[in-house]
């Protein structure tokens, strides 16, 4: 169970994270979570961070929204699928706007970015990481328990 979750958790984060890095680039403009969270809590708390304190929020974050999917799946009794995966991405992607407009008043500045953008961008990047969660759970299942 462990090993499922961090696998899931590393590879749904990573996946979410490299989408953002790759539609910022295709739209050149910065979508890119761990970047904007270092800069914003560089602004709630008036000091210059690194780069890793964006980098380890981000992950931790992720952990936090795996286990939301995983709890969502215990409590309603579903059965992992593509659609689930694409609904709780699209529930995450929600939550995780409200996040980031919860950030930016905090911080008191403006998003950097084009916000409508961003947050269609945040709603797909979340359906991307729930459809990895599931792929690591299901490739799981099949393939690599039998090998551990």
């Amino acid at each position: 169970m462990l090993t499922t979750l961090f696998l899931a958790w590393v590879v749904a984060t990573s996946c979410m994270t490299g989408f953002s890095y790759l539609f910022s680039t295709l739209l050149n403009e910065n979508f890119k979570e761990p970047v904007l969270l270092t800069d914003l809590l560089g602004k709630v708390f008036n000091v210059e961070l690194p780069i890793w304190v964006g980098w380890v929020v981000h992950y931790l974050t992720g952990i936090l929204f795996l286990l939301l999917v995983m709890a969502a799946y215990s409590f309603t009794n579903v059965s992992i699928s593509v659609q689930w995966g694409i609904i709780f991405g699209c529930i995450l992607g929600g939550i995780g706007i409200f996040m980031w407009k919860a950030l930016y008043k905090l911080a008191n500045t403006d998003p950097p970015t084009h916000t409508r953008l961003f947050h269609l961008q945040l709603i797909i990047a979340h359906i991307f990481f729930g459809m990895a969660a599931i792929g690591v759970e299901r490739f799981w299942d099949a393939y690599l328990k039998m090998w551990l």
